[in-house]
């Protein structure tokens, strides 16, 4: 993910020729929230009886969702607003946390 959505750049993309700084963070806080997230998940239902989670079944579930909007955050438009930006990558973040919880303790 850090490959394919952070650091790859399309020089054909109008929205892919300037990150700006409060962009970059934010995106990097969704990916880094994402895979903390992951982790946390994986080795928590390592330790249950009855919920094995699996990275398969982790993609599988957020595939339409989270994993969708962590790909498009790269086409957030580098001249939105500073404020504006930071709430959708901070929103993100927090619908990653709270979706992660949902699929540990649903």
């Amino acid at each position: 993910m850090i490959k394919d959505e952070f650091l790859q750049q399309n020089a054909f993309s109008k929205h892919d020729y300037n990150c700006p700084l409060p962009k970059t963070i934010g995106m990097m806080k969704c990916i880094v929230t994402y895979f903390e997230a992951c982790k946390k998940v994986l080795l928590e239902s390592q330790k249950s009886e009855t919920k094995k989670i699996s990275m398969a079944l982790i993609e599988e579930t957020f595939a339409k969702t989270i994993i969708k909007d962590l790909k498009e955050m790269k086409f957030i438009d580098p001249a939105t607003p500073d404020k504006e930006m930071q709430k959708k990558l901070d929103d993100l973040a927090e619908t990653i946390d709270n979706e992660f919880r949902k699929l540990l303790h649903g």
